[in-house]
């Protein structure tokens, strides 16, 4: 008897927990979320200059400075990030250009990146390279430099992509996590908002009112990655409108730009 008392108190003991877990607010999951991926989530300050050829002479190289949302994905450091946040020359080619009194169309346009500066929020600052850019899903790659990182012995954190939520959709509840302005020292923010809807094409955007800006890595309240808000792209031109891209098709291209 005194067995199936201790069973009984052992099952209703895992109730309660269970049920303590289940009475989170969608609040308080919300920011447990953006407590435990806040060091996942860094600045990046990116420069470099653009390089094209044209129909007609060449136009001079352009230098450019951006700053901007990364997410590290790898245990490596691996950080994923909009690739038309950080590379102004997307879109550029078949556009039109004036040198002097005559006007060319840009044939090809790219930028060579000279510095990228990593900043984790806890003081600590990396440098780093771009390891794969892939245009057309607006997601690039940055690798922070592993002699640095092992000098400063930094230990990464990171959004493990691999467990993502592969049931998301239209109307779930959804969080994402992004940094203010340096205004306001870069402090981790959220925002909260749904899927609206689901597009399944060549590959798999969520369109949700979470993620209202290009880097946002978006969770379920559950914790699971949906994916990271980018520039949806059409036919190699940015247009503009903001869409998150499955946390399961950037696995893939992060392993690709592991090698």
């Amino acid at each position: 008897m005194k067995y199936v008392l201790k069973a009984i108190i052992f099952t209703a003991a895992i109730f309660v927990t269970a049920s303590i877990a289940s009475a989170q607010t969608p609040e308080e999951k919300a920011r447990a979320l953006m407590e435990k991926y806040k060091p996942t989530l860094v600045v990046l300050t990116v420069k470099g200059k653009i390089v094209t050829t044209t129909t007609g002479d060449p136009l001079p190289p352009r230098e450019q400075q951006r700053r901007t949302l990364g997410i590290t994905v790898g245990d490596n450091g691996l950080i994923a990030v909009s690739n038309s946040a950080i590379d102004s020359a997307v879109g550029l080619a078949g556009q039109k250009a004036q040198i002097e009194d005559s006007v060319v169309t840009i044939q090809s346009a790219k930028t060579e990146f000279s510095d990228i500066e990593i900043s984790y929020g806890d003081a600590t600052i990396l440098h780093g390279k771009v390891v794969r850019q892939d245009v057309n899903a607006d997601i690039a790659f940055i690798l922070p430099d592993p002699a640095e990182a092992k000098a400063l012995k930094k230990k990464f954190e990171k959004v493990d992509l691999s467990q993502f939520a592969a049931t998301a959709d239209a109307a779930d509840q959804v969080v994402g996590l992004s940094r203010s302005s340096s205004v306001f020292g870069y402090m981790p923010t959220l925002i909260m908002g749904r899927i609206t809807g689901v597009f399944k094409g060549d590959r798999t955007y969520f369109v949700n009112t979470a993620g209202n800006s290009q880097g946002m890595p978006i969770f379920t309240l559950d914790g699971r990655p949906v994916g990271i808000t980018v520039v949806r792209i059409v036919d190699g031109q940015p247009t503009g409108i903001l869409a998150t891209l499955s946390a399961g098709s950037i696995q893939v291209m992060a392993n690709l730009a592991n090698g």
